[in-house]
């Protein structure tokens, strides 16, 4: 299923092997085919700019229907608390409309082949090398990224919750964001944590 309002993704999804897509331009319809469940989808791309949708709302509802796995989010922003959000929530993949549409067929095939696709790390050595993170802050951070609780990781750890809390502000200043999610998308897109089995271009 393509939820998006533009016909580049469907350019890009053509193949030699045969394929059905269904498409739905706004918000509305996608809902509604979310609530039917009238068959049963390899792969969804989900445009976060349709008609009647704002932010995340439309893929709250494909994480409620148990879709997540099988969810491509499809947009024209890499804002890093999108990408921690989709991430920690488990979606297939995140792919940037900027990316070259010679690269868009290779992320969608890796996609349909089960392999997550989300942006490629900030490559820039002066921004890497500008933040400086321990070891002990990226295995926080890794964990963090699992969605799991600053109790579950010190239990995991073998450290006190309050220790696990001072390593994730830590990164979140140095990161230079407001969130744990953020600082779990810029960790993922710097490099610093792993995350992604192929990735997509943030160019």
């Amino acid at each position: 299923m393509v939820a998006d309002t533009t016909k580049a993704m469907l350019h890009a999804m053509s193949s030699e092997d045969p394929i059905t897509i269904t498409t739905h331009a706004t918000a509305k319809e996608v809902i509604q085919a979310l609530e039917a469940q009238s068959q049963r989808w390899d792969l969804i791309l989900l445009d976060l700019d349709v008609p009647g949708a704002t932010g995340l709302s439309l893929a709250a509802h494909i994480k409620d229907a148990g879709l997540a796995p099988v969810t491509c989010i499809l947009t024209g922003t890499g804002r890093p608390d999108y990408v921690a959000q989709t991430f920690k929530d488990e979606f297939q993949g995140y792919i940037l409309k900027s990316s070259p549409t010679s690269d868009l067929d290779a992320y969608l095939q890796s996609a349909l082949m089960g392999k997550k696709v989300f942006p490629a790390p900030d490559t820039d050595a002066a921004q890497t090398n500008a933040v400086a993170l321990t070891k002990r802050q990226r295995e926080v951070l890794q964990l963090v990224g699992t969605g799991s609780t600053s109790k579950q990781i010190a239990r995991y750890l073998g450290v006190a919750p309050g220790t696990v809390d001072n390593h994730i502000h830590a990164s979140i200043a140095a990161l230079g964001v407001r969130t744990r999610a953020e600082a779990v998308a810029k960790a993922l897109m710097l490099g610093f944590i792993e995350g992604q089995l192929e990735t997509a271009s943030a160019a």
